[in-house]
């Protein structure tokens, strides 16, 4: 009976990720080839794609961004050409390949933690099902970035967090899921020492910690011989402090609008032209919260409320106070960093994804009780069509004024 259940819930996730792997798969196909190419670095919300794909795809690139990455190239890399090895294809297909698999791992990861916090079946697909819609998955689950997996990584921590409640995990569990949340980004690490504090003493969340690190250090050293220019992320990155407390970054409450509502319903775009050859700098750091359509709006709305009882329903679970203890702490500590950090706050979106939705999924035990997956499930609606719509024009923006480009949908094509 219980091999059934298992069956029928994998049966879900699988379909809730081939639904993903479409989405994903359509809207990669509607940005311009030239947005992977050097003219378009930061035009994606301040993303460098050209020097991401470059890292996928080639051992001999510039890899300098392992000094706050630690261990992205030796994880991703590998993957992308082992893949490619097996299904032939051009730089771009080997790499977004991958993160299409990314994605269809962390929406099934997504479903399961969803059952692990007690949601029964149909409303884990329907807390799926706005994780599907959200901005944060559909803007960088679809282009060749290190952010989906980085998500993937503090989503493990938030699935051992959750098992740890079910049943007594063990330290090497606890050890490979610091590990993996420091592994593509430096900062995620911090769900990874809240996970340790939370399930153990002290002394031994130190040691456990302490080995995470000393694993991870150990692969960006073999990381350093194999990719051109790696850097040791256990040395510092002087150069992020050029992004501290940034004027362009707006004020407190647009900071607090990016952490907490663009990762769901992302606002309209706003651009910044840039002459030719460039493309457009596209940005939603200004823009007012729920510009980007009626459908938009409303899906805000339903969101704050899902947050807001999902606040209540956390706070009123003492059987989830060390999963409380770890999410609390990584979202807070986020969000402080990023009031000084960053000069477009959207491009953390998919790192605050799953937090934000593990704690709407306590919605349902809040006073809205069976109504939350509802509200889930409409709020994921009209966040698709509002997110859909916007990545939309948000592509269509990024050429009005730069030269002619081959779009990715013919390279995308033949996925």
């Amino acid at each position: 009976m219980r091999r059934r259940s298992l069956a029928f819930d994998a049966l879900i996730a699988v379909t809730l990720g081939s639904v993903a792997l479409f989405v994903l798969a359509t809207l990669s196909s509607r940005l311009p080839g030239a947005l992977y190419t050097p003219d378009g670095n930061d035009a994606w919300f301040q993303a460098d794609l050209s020097r991401a794909l470059r890292n996928m795809v080639d051992a001999s690139s510039n890899h300098y961004r392992t000094k706050v990455h630690p261990i992205a190239s030796i994880t991703i890399h590998p993957l992308v050409a082992g893949l490619r090895a097996l299904w032939p294809g051009s730089d771009l297909q080997a790499a977004m390949r991958v993160v299409w698999g990314c994605g269809l791992l962390w929406v099934a990861g997504f479903y399961a933690l969803c059952r692990l916090l007690g949601s029964g079946r149909i409303a884990a697909a329907c807390f799926s099902a706005l994780a599907i819609g959200s901005a944060g998955f559909q803007f960088w689950f679809s282009v060749p970035e290190t952010y989906a997996f980085g998500s993937l990584s503090l989503l493990l921590v938030l699935l051992t967090a959750a098992l740890a409640v079910h049943r007594p995990v063990s330290d090497r569990l606890l050890t490979i899921a610091s590990a993996a949340s420091l592994s593509i980004t430096v900062t995620n690490w911090i769900a990874g020492l809240a996970l340790a504090i939370s399930q153990r003493p002290w002394r031994r969340a130190v040691r456990i910690s302490a080995i995470a690190f000393a694993v991870v250090a150990v692969l960006a050293v073999v990381q350093r011989s194999y990719y051109s220019f790696a850097k040791l992320f256990f040395l510092g990155s002087s150069e992020e402090l050029d992004y501290v407390n940034l004027s362009r970054a707006g004020s407190l409450f647009d900071k607090l609008a990016a952490i907490f509502w663009s990762p769901v319903s992302v606002p309209g775009v706003l651009t910044q032209l840039q002459p030719a050859p460039g493309l457009n700098f596209l940005t939603v750091q200004l823009s007012t919260p729920a510009s980007g359509s009626w459908a938009g709006a409303i899906a805000l709305a339903l969101w704050s409320l899902l947050l807001l009882a999902g606040v209540w329903g956390l706070a009123s679970a003492s059987r989830w106070r060390g999963f409380a203890m770890v999410l609390g702490l990584t979202l807070g500590i986020h969000a402080l960093m990023h009031f000084f950090y960053g000069e477009e706050t959207f491009l953390y979106a998919a790192h605050f994804l799953p937090m934000l939705l593990a704690l709407a999924v306590f919605a349902q035990r809040s006073p809205l009780g069976r109504l939350a997956p509802a509200l889930a499930l409409a709020a994921a609606g009209f966040a698709a069509v509002n997110n859909t719509a916007v990545f939309a024009t948000a592509a269509r923006q990024l050429v009005q004024r730069a030269p002619a480009a081959l779009s990715a949908a013919s390279e995308l094509h033949a996925f």
